[in-house]
């Protein structure tokens, strides 16, 4: 069992689904928590989650220097012994109804989740053979989207049953755990024979790929690079959105997230059957169509979400259906634009944590742009979301005509592109 624990990467799966579980209270979880206990509107949260993104895009890219300069592991066990220190001081703060100074440290400690995943994920992309590098990316996406599922549909429960500290006392909790992973894998490598040693990626290697297999590798990544900004930019307008959903106003928070964590759960399943298959690897064109159904998607959720407010003539159970289907659509979509930006780029890199860095960094972009499209659409027409989602859909269907346009001059044109 030793020995299988030494040289494998499942104490970093575990050490992933903690971080999963608490960078999913701290950026959608903490949405809900601040509109049930300090009654925020879209607006505050909006503007909250601007603070997270910009930190978000500095720790991203600060995770290669913390690699450089203390080794991954040694930076991920400092980030997992600073984290739930500030996890206390928010949920002190919170305790104490103090709710800017909560929000701050939460986006403090945001920025600070930014540094862990790319080293994260270049431990997993490191460990072991690159011939398995697509499984092992696979059931990496899967367990961290799994556990934020299960994070945000039982969230809402913690915040309306439990003390205002709980919450944050959870996210403290879990980062401790993922920080007793990380400081057990390092003592069992520290025991391990030399050859036993995976985190350098030596292994295997794949063979060399075919002239026209690059090339759809470098298209996928381009289109993938291209549209994953798009992603969060879609993630983080409609996370603050959410809340103050008609529809999900009408709900105990307990059923609220439950019903908001559908579209994770859908990413989830997506990842699953992504994870276990190979046939996406060779069509990059599916990208272009998943930012289209991703689009869609964000666009019947707000809508069936906002279907019971006076006038409109639909029952809660009509809305909250459609808006589950709408949801199951854009985690889907989701789910294929992520797991092609992450496996095309870490194949290319070989699993650098520079790459990992960009990957986050891009991240980061559309955690930015997303809450600022909201926050300016909120002063422009406040406690109205039609503003926020026509904002969102320009810039997304610019983000698709964007990536098009440079699939077509990669694929040479636009019908070579829709045959990759």
């Amino acid at each position: 069992m030793i020995n299988k624990l030494r040289c494998s990467p499942l104490l970093l799966y575990a050490a992933e689904a903690a971080n999963a579980a608490a960078g999913t209270l701290l950026t959608v979880g903490v949405l809900f928590y601040m509109t049930h206990r300090f009654g925020w509107t879209a607006r505050e949260n909006f503007a909250v989650a601007v603070c997270q993104g910009v930190l978000y895009v500095f720790g991203a890219l600060s995770a290669k220097r913390l690699a450089d300069r203390w080794k991954r592991i040694a930076a991920l066990q400092a980030l997992y012994a600073v984290m739930p220190l500030l996890a206390f001081a928010a949920g002190f703060c919170a305790t104490s109804g103090w709710a800017v100074p909560t929000a701050m440290i939460v986006a403090v400690e945001t920025g600070m989740l930014g540094s862990s995943w790319p080293l994260l994920e270049s431990l997993v992309s490191a460990a072991g053979d690159q011939s398995q590098l697509s499984r092992r990316l696979g059931w990496y996406n899967i367990v961290w989207a799994i556990a934020g599922a299960i994070a945000l549909a039982l969230s809402g429960a913690v915040i309306q049953h439990l003390p205002p500290w709980a919450f944050f006392g959870i996210v403290a909790a879990v980062q401790l755990v993922a920080g007793a992973m990380i400081t057990l894998r390092r003592i069992l490598r520290a025991a391990a024979a030399p050859s036993a040693a995976f985190d350098s990626g030596a292994g295997k290697t794949e063979p060399p790929v075919e002239e026209s297999a690059a090339g759809r590798i470098r298209l996928a990544l381009w289109l993938s690079r291209i549209s994953l900004p798009s992603t969060y930019v879609i993630i983080f307008s409609l996370a603050p959105a959410l809340p103050t959903l008609d529809a999900i106003g009408k709900l105990s928070p307990t059923l609220a997230t439950m019903q908001c964590s559908i579209w994770f759960a859908a990413r989830a399943a997506a990842f699953i059957v992504l994870g276990n298959t190979a046939f996406w690897h060779s069509r990059p064109i599916l990208t272009l169509y998943a930012g289209v159904a991703m689009l869609t998607g964000f666009l019947g959720t707000i809508v069936s979400g906002s279907l019971t407010e006076p006038g409109t003539g639909v029952g809660l159970g009509a809305a909250l259906f459609l808006m589950a289907m709408a949801q199951a659509l854009l985690g889907l979509s989701l789910g294929m634009i992520y797991a092609s930006s992450l496996y095309f780029g870490m194949a290319v890199s070989k699993g650098s944590t520079k790459h990992g860095g960009y990957h986050e960094a891009l991240i980061g972009l559309g955690q930015v742009i997303g809450p600022v499209v909201g926050v300016t659409a909120q002063l422009i027409h406040p406690n109205a979301l039609w503003p926020v989602a026509a904002g969102i859909s320009v810039v997304v269907t610019a983000t698709i005509v964007t990536a098009t346009i440079a699939g077509m001059r990669i694929a040479g044109s636009f019908r070579a592109l829709i045959r990759n």
